[in-house]
This record gives structure tokens, sequence and C-alpha cells, in this order.
């Protein structure tokens, strides 16, 4: 610890300096795009130092929670609701992840969307969706966590669908919306299960504290619920296929949003109510431990065969996330953790380096690579050092990581022990592929630059491969440097911090250890990967294309995905919401809704007409009904008055 205790307001301050951007580039700076994008960095840049010392601060407290009071907010009759800051050692790494990539995305954003005539948009929307991002990790109250969780579901919904004149972002944009709505349903009915079953509460810590002394039928159904809205912001199976269309949204933001912050809001969930998880009934862990190991090769295998670059690094995200959340069903909260925070920096820098060959080439596609280390040289040496760090060749910070998961899989459960090797090879094999495909052999031609918003914008491309500004590979270098080093905060004390956000008794980090068969079977795996790459995408033994028809149907069946799309898309969309659900709910809107509205109309117009009958406008009528009335009356008045009718 360097510094003295970080005030509150100062965290706060990491929460409202990218908010303040918002504002500011939304009020003033709209048409002013060189200010906004400095507004922006400077705003996030500030966030960045104070989010420093909030580390520094909680390394100081052994990652125990800092003594911040929460705030009243609302109150009503006996409903009180306290917005708050929850700094310990989870949330000062996660701010300080959150920070720096997002620092380095806008400094990369810069070059890569310099003439884009939505650029002042762009800046705002990267600074409420940072905002959004920080407010979802400094959260002290569930509720106050789900509105920040709901913010940055709708950002990502903007950025995925910034250029909403492609009909494919704008559809991508919609998709990803729709389906992470699924798990944030699930999300949503565990927090209003807890906040009625505690009588009113929302406070994190205090929804850990009464975990173990809630009934297994209420912790089940909360904790599921917590795993549903993390399956669908992390994009686990069945709700993964919103992630590699994101895709067509600014790369910028798949380095940021779909990489290090957004998709790994999901592992944080489930890390913060790691001990409400903990005193849930097994069959939770086991269900949590085996969607993220289906996930994790499920998505390995359909890496292998894509041919976008983007969507590689897509799968590979689903992938590596899958290996977080069968951790933490593992109970290895550490190396979930441990892998969030070094998978953020390396995946950043692969997603960086996807969008300098598309700017050096105008295409993702990678059969229309080829050759690039020579014209590219900053952007090859740092794709490959983030492809070593993510396939976990030592001793890059990968290593450290992946194999923290694999020593609790192989504790814990030998199968998931299985299914992470294998996808350590897998891992390996693809991302070695796409460097061979886009940076060696012959240049295969590219595309012509699509304009994002101006025509002149990327007149460049047409020049043949370059490397990119020094806007665009200054991050790619600096990244470089955690994928290479990041890991060995391991041997720092990392779990002790971590440890710190979690009760005493679940804490178990005894420090680094290896064990000699998780390290002889992921390094070779890993090898083995990258070997099998250079066999068939190097030196062509056997060509891709014998290999292709070799695997034959297996090989379509990979390559469309499963047919995950289809039977989403055309059996539960169209088919059952659209042409099923949609048709009911449109007929009973039309026949029963429609006809009680219409047949309430009728009915009044009908006694209006018949009503309208009486009035004849003759006197003679009206006076004698007049008559009649005070009859009536006068009977009814006799008989009520003298008992007529008892008697």
């Amino acid at each position: 610890m360097f510094l003295p205790d970080i005030p509150e307001a100062a965290v706060w301050a990491i929460y409202f300096a990218p908010l303040a951007s918002f504002l500011l580039i939304v009020g003033f700076l709209w048409r002013r795009p060189l200010e906004a994008g400095r507004l922006t960095i400077f705003a996030i840049g500030l966030s960045w130092v104070l989010a420093l010392w909030a580390l520094d601060t909680s390394i100081g407290l052994d990652g125990e929670p800092a003594a911040f009071e929460p705030h009243a907010w609302f109150t009503l009759f006996d409903l009180d609701i306290s917005f708050g800051i929850r700094l310990d050692g989870l949330s000062a790494v996660m701010l300080f992840v959150v920070t720096s990539v997002s620092l380095l995305v806008q400094v990369y954003s810069t070059g890569y969307m310099h003439g884009d005539t939505g650029y002042s948009r762009y800046f705002a929307f990267m600074s409420l969706f940072t905002m959004s991002m920080l407010g979802l990790v400094m959260a002290s109250s569930l509720l106050q966590l789900f509105i920040h969780w709901e913010l940055v579901g709708l950002t990502s919904y903007l950025l995925i669908g910034f250029w909403f004149h492609r009909p494919s972002a704008a559809a991508a944009a919609k998709k990803a919306f729709i389906v992470t709505r699924f798990g944030d349903f699930g999300f949503l009915v565990a927090v209003v299960l807890i906040w009625v079953k505690t009588g009113g509460v929302f406070d994190i810590a205090e929804i850990n504290e009464l975990a173990a002394g809630l009934s297994a039928a209420l912790l089940t159904g909360f904790t599921l619920g917590i795993l549903s809205g993390a399956v669908g912001k992390s994009a686990q199976f069945p709700l993964h296929f919103w992630l590699p269309d994101a895709m067509e949204g600014p790369t910028p933001v798949s380095s940021l949003v779909h990489s290090a912050t957004m998709v790994a809001a999901g592992v944080y969930l489930l890390a913060r109510f790691f001990p409400a998880i903990e005193a849930a009934p097994g069959g939770v862990h086991t269900t949590i431990a085996y969607i993220g190991g289906f996930t994790a090769i499920f998505a390995a295998s359909m890496g292998i065969v894509m041919t976008d670059i983007k969507r590689v690094l897509a799968y590979s995200t689903i992938s590596q996330l899958g290996y977080m959340v069968m951790a933490i069903g593992l109970g290895g909260y550490v190396a979930a953790i441990f892998h969030l925070f070094t998978h953020a920096f390396f995946k950043s820098l692969l997603f960086q380096g996807s969008g300098s060959v598309n700017h050096a080439t105008g295409t993702f596609d990678m059969r229309l690579m080829g050759g690039l280390r020579h014209s590219m040289p900053i952007t090859f040496w740092t794709f490959v050092v983030g492809s070593l760090s993510l396939a976990g060749i030592f001793p890059l910070a990968g290593f450290w990581s992946k194999d923290e998961v694999l020593l609790d899989a192989w504790h814990e459960d030998k199968i998931l022990f299985a299914v992470g090797v294998a996808v350590a090879f897998m891992t390996a094999l693809y991302m070695f592929r796409a460097i061979f495909m886009t940076f060696f052999g012959e240049y295969r031609g590219g595309e012509p630059a699509e304009s994002h918003g101006d025509a002149e914008a990327h007149d460049e491309h047409h020049a043949g491969p370059h490397e990119s500004p020094a806007s665009m590979w200054a991050p790619l270098v600096i990244l470089s440097i955690p994928a290479i080093f990041i890991g060995l905060v391991a041997f720092l004390d990392f779990g002790v911090l971590i440890e710190g956000a979690i009760p005493e008794e679940l804490r178990h980090f005894e420090g680094v250890h290896v064990d000699g068969v998780v390290l002889v079977a992921s390094t070779v795996a890993a090898l083995g990967g990258i070997g099998a790459a250079a066999a068939i995408y190097f030196a062509g033994q056997p060509s891709p294309d014998v290999l292709r028809q070799a695997l034959g149907p297996l090989h379509r069946l990979v390559e469309r995905k499963y047919y995950v799309d289809e039977v989403a898309e055309d059996g539960a969309v169209r088919g059952f919401l659209y042409n099923g659900a949609g048709r009911a709910a449109a007929a009973f809107d039309r026949v029963v809704v429609d006809g009680v509205v219409n047949g309430v109309g009728m009915a009044t117009r009908t006694l209006g007409d018949g009503l309208r009958r009486v009035q004849t406008g003759q006197m003679q009528a009206y006076t004698s009904l007049y008559l009649v009335g005070v009859v009536v009356a006068v009977v009814v008045l006799f008989a009520v008055s003298g008992d007529v009718l008892e008697r």
C-alpha cells in the first residue's frame, strides 16, 4: 500500500467521470467530434487513476470491504432502498480491469473510427457503457446492480447496432438485446424472490450472510435465477448464439464490450454471490460447472471452422467464459477471477489486432488475407503474443490462469478436467489457424473498404496492406505487456486479495501450486494444437480441403453452428413465438379483447338508440309518464312503510 485510504467521494468519481463525459458530449460536443474523443479519453483516464488508488487501498485491506455506508435512495412507508459502494478485493480488481481496457480502447478508437460520421455518438455511447459497467461492479445493493446490469445491456445494444444503416448490424443488436432478456428475466425473478422472502433485503453482503439459513428450495431458486442472468450476459449455452452476431459492431466495441467487460459481468455476478452458491444444494454447483464445461468445448469446436477472424475470437470468448463458469461451479472462486483478469487483457489485444488487419485489408475474412506479417509486423507480433497467452504457453499470462482452472477440475471432477484439456488443444488450434491464414502465405487481395460513415474515411485501404496508425498499434504494444507478465500477480497474493471479498470460512487459497499431471497435460495439449495448426494450415499436410472432405457431415454440422441459430430463430422465434404464440395472442386480442370492447360499444349504442326513442317531444306523453312515476313511487313507499310486504 503506497497511498492513504481512498475517500468515498473519490470512488464515486470513478463512476461519475464517464457519466459526465456522456452528458457533456450529448449536450455540447455533438458536432465537435475531436473534442468528444478527447473528453472521453480524459474522463476514463481519470477513472483509471482513481481505480489504481482504489486497488491500492484494497490491497492494504487484504481485500476486506472498505467501511463505506450505504445512502438512502428511496423511502416509502416501510420500503427503504439504499445504494452504496462495495469496495473489496473483487470489485477493486474489476474496476482496474474495466478502466484499463476501456482507456486503451478509447485511444485505439481514435484511429479506427477516424472519419466516421457518428464519431461523437460513438464516444458518447462508450462513455455511457463504461459508466454502466463501473456501476455494476461497484454496487453494494442487488437492486443497484440490476439497474446497471440493464444499462449495460442497453448500451451494448446501442454499440452493436452503431452502424444501424446496415441491416446485419441492426439485426445483430436486436438479437443480442432479445436473447439476453431471457436470461435477465430469470435474474429479475431472483431479485424479487430474495426481496420478498427476506423481508426487503437488497444488500449483497447481507444476502450472502443470510444464505446459509435460507431453505433449500429458496436458495436453489435464487441461485438458478442468478445463473440465468449470467448465462445470458456471458453467452453460455443455450443463450450463447447472440455473441458471434454481435461482431457486426465496430471492432473496438468487441475489444471492450465482448471480451473484457459486459460478457465478463455474468462471471462477476456468480463470483459476487459465491457464498450463496456455496450454500446452495450440490445440484446447483454441478449444473453451473457442467454448463460452463459444455459451453467451453462446444464453442471451441465452432471456433475451429470459422473464417471470419472476429467470429473466431467471439467463439473463443464464449469458450473461455465457459472455463470461468466451470471454475465457479467447481468451487474455484480464485481461479475463475484470475482467468477473467488475465483473459481481459490478451483477448482485448486480439480483438484490436483483428481490427488492425481489417483496417489494412478491408475485410475480416481470413480467406482473403495472408502474408500480412511483412507489411504489418507490429500487429503480427502482438497478435502472436496474445494467441500464445490465450493458448496457455509458459510463461505468458494465460498459462498461469488456465492451469489454475484445470487444477481445480483435476481435484474436483476428472470428466471436466478432460474437457478442459481438450479445450486447451482446440484453443491453440483455432488461434494458430487464424495466424497462419492471416499472416503467412501470399496476400490474397482483401476487399475494397466499406465506408462506415464517410466515403473518404478509409481510402487508404486501397493502397494495399500497411501497418495501422500509431493510435491503433500503440494500444496493441501496451496490451501485449500484461498479456505476457500479468499472470505473475499470482505470486503477489492475488488470491488473498480476491478472497477478501468472501467470508473467512470459504477462503482456501494457499498460494500457487503446480501439479505435474495438470502441467504436462495442458502444455502437451497447447503445443499439440499449435503443431496441428502448423501441419494443416502452414505445411498443408493434410490440406484443409482434404480434411474437410474426410470429416464430411461432421464438418458441415460444426460449420452450421450445430443448427442452433435455425432452431432458435426458425423454430423458437418464427415457429413458436410468431406463428404459434404470436398468432394465438393476435387472435385473442382480435376476438376476445376487441370483441369485449366492440361489444360494450355496440351495447351502449343500442341502449342509446332505445332511450332516444323515449324522447318524443310531446308534452302530453311526458306528463303522463311523470304521473305514472309518481303513482309508482307512492305505491312503493306505502308498501314499505305500511309493512304490507310482511303481512
